[in-house]
């Protein structure tokens, strides 16, 4: 009932607002020029191999908005490969032909390569006309511009755990009754994971993490710290970021945590690990899972539940244990696809017609082509003080789950570290220091956390000076 009192009561006012604005709301044409759309993931309503049931959602809407803004439509598709497309599209903009105009779908890991390269637009003054919640739009923020946005709460990514597995031990309660207890802080983890440890059978463990998801997640759990902060300043010597990072060489060392298994090659695969044991209900009582691999824990059928990443002194309560008091926790998502990007230099295809003015039009055109009127109702809604989003049940066993992962989205941030791989700071390993092979070092190599983070930092700092992201 709140939930429909809050979007009918914005309605209201998005209504009104509008009723009052009508005869001033700017009327975008385009006098007939071509709009080249890149799609990603969306059909082609012209398309004749395009499905008749997408053709007959989407072909209406493209030919309301042709005779709205006065346009034509024609749809660009990269010759590229996948990784060299920012590469294309860099090279189309610098010779003066930008390869296309609007997407709806656009890697925020190509963003800073692309803005760099003057290669994207900045949308940031038709947007703040739009009406969304500012988190929305923070994702695509780098720099002093923006260049796209979402138009959905982000999800974060949790702990999951196999109840039956910790249940059957004689464990007094699961992972999630000790955090819903507010009794999930480092101490209080550490001594429920060595307990269950000495409970389960010979070959089970407690626990297992990839170190770079810990290095990912966990920090933010402990005051919101990151190795890379939003302003892409250098994180990793915070206090609060080496003390989950000690914290998991404290589990490591007590023997809480599986082994990862190894490659035919002889790497460490922490990526295929937990899918070989704890998907399957085997080895493993606790793991990191996203939303998108949940799915194979019900087609196994098994009885889990997921619980935040644990705490440290980054944390405090307003009221002891309870966990809708807590200050300084923050769950975190990495990566996500914006809407709404305009390449640099479309103005060269609207001849006549102020740059200003073309990027106005083309970042309200991409939001109507792609947004219905009821969506965009309801992503308004979203903006609204005192908007409660509905329970997401799917894909959670159960009420308080869904409870829990509600919880982790209204507290979760962005952390920008897949944004930077252009640097070579992300995933890939190239003669500098990689972020992502950083959280990994400690524990493959069996390092002190604090150390291994002072050497790396310098480098790190001057990759990122080098590369142009801090000045």
């Amino acid at each position: 009932m709140k939930r429909l009192i809050t979007l009918l009561l914005a309605l209201a006012m998005l209504t009104g607002v509008m009723s009052l604005a009508a005869a001033e709301e700017p009327t975008y044409k385009l006098n007939g020029n071509v709009v080249k759309v890149r799609l990603w993931d969306s059909p082609n309503p012209y398309d004749e191999a395009t499905d008749e049931v997408k053709k007959a959602e989407w072909l209406p809407r493209y030919e309301a908005i042709k005779e709205k803004y006065n346009v034509n439509f024609e749809f660009y598709t990269s010759p590229s490969e996948y990784n060299d497309m920012p590469a294309e599209w860099i090279k189309s903009v610098t010779a003066g032909a930008p390869a296309w105009h609007i997407t709806n779908n656009l890697s925020v890991m190509w963003m800073p390569n692309l803005v760099r390269n003057n290669a994207l637009s900045d949308i940031s003054a038709p947007l703040a006309d739009i009406v969304m919640p500012q988190t929305f739009k923070d994702i695509g923020k780098f720099g002093e511009g923006t260049y796209g946005y979402i138009t959905n709460f982000p999800g974060p990514e949790p702990l999951v755990f196999n109840r039956k597995m910790i249940m059957d031990a004689g464990m007094e309660y699961d992972p999630a009754e000790m955090f819903l207890q507010g009794k999930w802080s480092y101490d209080d983890a550490y001594a429920y994971l060595t307990e269950l440890q000495s409970k389960l059978p010979e070959g089970d463990y407690a626990f297992f993490i990839d170190p770079m998801y810990w290095g990912l997640f966990a920090p933010p759990a402990n005051g919101g710290a990151m190795p890379i902060r939003s302003d892409y300043s250098v994180g990793v010597l915070d206090d609060n970021f080496i003390e989950a990072l000690e914290f998991l060489k404290k589990l490591f060392d007590a023997g809480v945590i599986r082994p990862v298994n190894m490659t035919a090659e002889g790497n460490a695969d922490y990526w295929g690990t937990p899918g070989a044991t704890f998907d399957k209900g085997v080895e493993v009582a606790i793991t990191h899972r996203a939303l998108w691999q949940m799915g194979t824990l019900n087609q196994n059928n098994l009885d889990w539940g997921i619980v935040p990443y644990p705490w440290g002194s980054g944390v405090t309560f307003g009221t002891p244990g309870d966990i809708n008091t807590i200050e300084g926790y923050h769950s975190m998502y990495y990566d996500a696809g914006i809407t709404g990007s305009v390449l640099a230099g479309v103005e060269v295809d609207f001849p006549g017609m102020e740059k200003d003015y073309v990027i106005e039009a083309l970042t309200h055109l991409t939001y109507d082509l792609f947004f219905t009127e009821e969506r965009q109702a309801d992503i308004a809604a979203m903006a609204a003080p005192d908007y409660e989003p509905d329970l997401q049940m799917d894909p959670f066993p159960s009420m308080v789950d869904a409870e829990i992962y509600q919880w982790m989205k209204e507290r979760i941030i962005f952390n920008p570290i897949a944004m930077l791989n252009s640097a070579r700071l992300g995933r890939s390993y190239g003669d500098t220091t990689s972020l992502y092979g950083l959280l990994v070092k400690p524990f493959d190599e069996n390092l002190p956390v604090r150390s291994t983070m002072e050497a790396a930092a310098p480098e790190i700092e001057a990759s990122l000076r080098d590369a142009g992201i801090l000045k």
